[in-house]
């Protein structure tokens, strides 16, 4: 039995358990693009949902599960693991879910069934990546910005990154290991499975490099009336990020919350913005970590997605959507 299959049997068993429907795989109607459909039975009323099966449903996979929702409605995401805070940022959406240790929620006109704090009776372990870890995972963001860097040397790169030559072999060894990267015939480093490169990024950025970046929450000196645009950062220094970012690229979002990356000092940016710091404030600002520069008032549009992801807002999801169709789509392939 392969995974797919495997996630999906134990998953109805579970539903079943701690919901009493009856689950059956419909195998024979999949397509491209779905992994075929269930019929749920209650006793008295069937009803069949399409399914998209995942090993763990992340952040990352939501634009993807917001796109099938369109084409497929009630579609069900059946994964073996679904974090706490993803099966919420689901509901938000609206889209259903069940998990292996029997988590679900499951809307379709007269339906409703929300199972939710079921845990794993074995925790799953943890595998250290020494490709993900804070020095990785800034090294990783500029190979995916720039694949041209990867052409550097390991001493240009230790030094860009004030890294050992030791850690940045590390890195490289660790990608290669995992798929990520290859030599060519001409020794030259090359990226692979790009895709799946940056969903692993932004999940792990969020856990373990952004937390780090953290300077402080700040209020703008003309209070919530004050227009966020006024403040003009100066680009090499200062950019926006995350929601006021994706108004400025796309045109679209009115930002809630704010966010800017910076070099500058605390200081520095009470003089030269006169913010005012309150941990309550609407602004939120974190140390920039890559070693380039852009001539723009946003950072990358990579970071503004994988920030807009991890928000898991619904509004900045769909909004992902658009910046992922416009400016990613072509940054993946391969």
């Amino acid at each position: 039995m392969n995974t797919p299959e495997r996630i999906i049997y134990t998953n109805l068993q579970a539903l079943k358990n701690n919901t009493g429907l009856d689950g059956k795989w419909l195998a024979g109607v999949r397509d491209k693009l779905t992994d075929g459909k269930i019929e749920l039975s209650n006793g008295t009323q069937q009803k069949t949902f399409p399914v998209v099966v995942k090993n763990e449903a992340t952040n990352t996979h939501l634009v993807h599960f917001v796109n099938l929702n369109e084409k497929f409605p009630d579609i069900i995401v059946i994964a073996k693991s679904i974090y706490p805070a993803i099966r919420e940022q689901l509901r938000k959406l609206g889209l259903n879910y069940v998990d292996s240790n029997g988590n679900c929620y499951i809307k379709q006109s007269d339906w409703l069934f929300l199972i939710d704090g079921q845990k794993a009776k074995n925790p799953v372990l943890v595998n250290k990546d020494r490709a993900f870890t804070k020095t990785g995972l800034q090294l990783v963001f500029h190979f995916l910005v720039d694949e041209r860097y990867i052409k550097s040397t390991y001493r240009q790169m230790a030094e860009d990154y004030d890294t050992a030559l030791g850690n940045i072999n590390n890195i490289v060894t660790s990608l290669t290991e995992q798929g990520f990267l290859v030599r060519t015939a001409k020794k030259e480093l090359k990226l692979l499975r790009k895709k799946a490169l940056l969903e692993k990024w932004i999940n792990t950025y969020e856990q373990k490099l952004k937390p780090s970046l953290y300077v402080g929450s700040f209020r703008l000196p003309g209070g919530p009336e004050q227009p966020w645009r006024n403040l003009l950062v100066k680009n090499t220094e200062t950019q926006w990020g995350s929601e006021p970012a994706a108004n400025i690229i796309t045109d679209y979002l009115k930002p809630v919350q704010l966010t800017l990356y910076t070099t500058e000092t605390i200081t520095e940016l009470i003089e030269k913005y006169r913010l005012i710091p309150d941990d309550r404030g609407p602004l939120k600002i974190y140390s920039k970590f890559w070693k380039f520069n852009q001539d723009t008032n946003t950072v990358p549009p990579l970071l503004i997605y994988a920030d807009l992801v991890n928000s898991g807002d619904p509004r900045n999801v769909y909004t992902a959507k658009n910046i992922y169709d416009r400016f990613l789509k072509t940054l993946t392939v391969g």
